[in-house]
């Protein structure tokens, strides 16, 4: 009888305990001025896995709106308002403020995937995407939508997820660093969209290793054809002390061993041929996702 009355407790007990899928997920709700990309930022997740978690048809939301996230930022409380710093950001940005300066000037995706429009609305018919990092051409800037230069005509995207140029390079002290950042961005440029290839070393198509060898021919360095050959020659460097133009490797097949290598550009961002195309990425992400086997330097910094 006793040993009964315990299977019951312990029964009881577990009844009340969250399963571990229910652990790492929350409910959030939607308020003024949420998208997905916002929410997907905040919450340390993805898009697509919002989209797929509450099988979304759209990427429209409603205020009031309940979803399910989960992810990395499930194990932390959901984020407070928007801060002050913030809401002023957005507060001083209108159209009639910036429109004229605006034009020309070259502003970078900050949004994991930002939906390209065909007008400043939600309702606007979706064009096509821009990936992190993507670099555009703002014909008008304004304090929630911004109209840009897209393929061969316009477009709109949402305004909090554009940062103007020169942001990166500001938050360097190091003046090489800077050249450096702006030598490699410009050699980049023309690759990004570059379509992944396995053995590929041409603009026709690159592999991570290809891509890193083509781009560091172009500044007069020679590296090894593959990226565990590339991670054993090299200066190592502590990550601490890595700087734009340093390669990253990591054990993207996890093979325990060296299987992907990326550009560092400074400030947590990377440039790489990731399995789909050459894009730019995030250092952080990057760590979460594989391995990380360290830094190695070919470029001579004086």
């Amino acid at each position: 009888m006793r040993q009964t009355s315990r299977v019951i407790t312990f029964l009881a007990l577990f009844a009340l305990l969250p399963s571990a899928a229910q652990a790492a997920s929350y409910t959030y709700v939607v308020s003024a001025g949420d998208t997905l990309s916002k929410i997907a930022r905040e919450h340390q997740t993805t898009v697509d896995d919002i989209v797929q978690q509450n099988q979304l048809s759209s990427d429209r939301l409603a205020i009031g709106q309940t979803l399910i996230l989960s992810g990395v930022g499930a194990t932390s409380l959901p984020p407070a308002e928007m801060t002050p710093e913030e809401s002023n950001r957005e507060a001083d940005s209108t159209p009639s403020e910036n429109s004229e300066r605006s034009i020309g000037q070259k502003a970078r995706v900050v949004a994991d995937v930002l939906r390209v429009r065909q007008a400043p609305s939600l309702d606007g018919d979706l064009l096509g995407k821009l990936y992190y990092g993507s670099r555009v051409e703002l014909l008008e800037h304004g304090s929630e939508w911004s109209k840009i230069r897209y393929k061969q005509g316009e477009a709109y995207v949402a305004s909090e997820y554009l940062s103007l140029k020169g942001q990166d390079s500001e938050d360097m002290a190091d003046p090489d660093d800077i050249k450096r950042l702006e030598d490699l961005e410009k050699l980049v440029a023309p690759l990004l969209g570059t379509t992944y290839v396995l053995g590929g070393t041409t603009p026709d198509g690159f592999d991570c290793s290809g891509f890193t060898s083509y781009v560091f021919n172009k500044l007069g360095v020679s590296l090894p054809r593959t990226s565990e050959e590339q991670f054993l020659g090299g200066v190592p460097v502590s990550l601490d002390e890595a700087k734009p133009g340093d390669l990253l490797f990591y054990d993207a097949l996890n093979k325990g061993r060296v299987s992907h290598v990326a550009i560092y550009l400074g400030n947590d961002r990377i440039v790489h041929a990731n399995g789909d195309d050459v894009r730019y990425g995030k250092m952080e992400y990057m760590h979460k996702l594989y391995p990380f086997y360290g830094v190695k330097r070919y470029l001579e910094f004086e």
